[in-house]
């Protein structure tokens, strides 16, 4: 559980010499965007069982030893409903091109179902590799979600309670390259923002924010926290 940023804490100074980001205040219609009821209901509703019933998925925590927890599976919307998605995004954003980046080292889950319960994750505020993506979007398909378990957005959390910044701006990739250090404590970040978890909507983001799924939820398969995630590049 991460706190909140508390009234007052501008009045703090980041300590001399630690390193920082930029702070941009997350703003609707600024640097995320929401969309509810993005399918008609029984679309939505046929999206979520075709992912709950994926016959193939590939484990993370606690699973194997990969950084991302739960368990995922590709190909989750078919060409028409990504099409879709990917224009409204275009409009939100006022961009005429998206793409998904390839990468030899890394895997991509553009479009992948994420499907992960309450003992399986909780928070990791992250940013997504600047070489690999620009805009993040998750589209929250449980039925009867926890509304506390969508996504928030964190700021750094200095040792003497200062509030830093939550950007990783270029020529900077990730927060390792950004901040110098190879990890971060979880208590080294400030609850900034949280977006509730409503079935049938979809949440686009700058990926460069500071961000992290809020909780995870259930125990069996169907009661779990199911999402799908995309990730695109576009033209700066």
């Amino acid at each position: 559980m991460h706190d909140r940023v508390p009234e007052g804490i501008e009045a703090l100074e980041v300590p001399y010499n630690a390193p920082i980001l930029p702070y941009e205040k997350p703003e609707l219609e600024v640097n995320y965007w929401i969309a509810d009821d993005f399918f008609p209901e029984q679309h939505a509703i046929e999206i979520s069982n075709r992912c709950f019933n994926k016959p193939k998925w590939k484990l993370g925590k606690p699973y194997t030893n990969e950084l991302w927890p739960g368990r995922r599976s590709h190909n989750a919307l078919n060409k028409k409903e990504l099409s879709i998605i990917e224009e409204w995004v275009k409009v939100k954003i006022k961009k005429d091109k998206l793409w998904v980046e390839k990468s030899d080292t890394v895997v991509v889950d553009s479009n992948a179902a994420i499907l992960v319960g309450e003992e399986e994750g909780s928070a990791r505020p992250h940013v997504d590799n600047r070489k690999l993506c620009r805009y993040a979007a998750v589209l929250f398909l449980s039925p009867k979600p926890e509304a506390s378990a969508g996504t928030s957005f964190y700021r750094l959390k200095y040792t003497n309670g200062a509030a830093g910044g939550n950007i990783v701006p270029s020529p900077f990739f990730n927060l390792v390259d950004a901040l110098n250090v190879t990890s971060l404590p979880s208590s080294a970040w400030y609850l900034d923002q949280t977006i509730e978890n409503k079935f049938n909507r979809l949440i686009l983001f700058k990926g460069n924010m500071v961000h992290s799924a809020s909780a995870y939820f259930g125990k069996e398969k169907r009661e779990k926290r199911l999402a799908v995630t995309f990730f695109w590049m576009t033209e700066d």
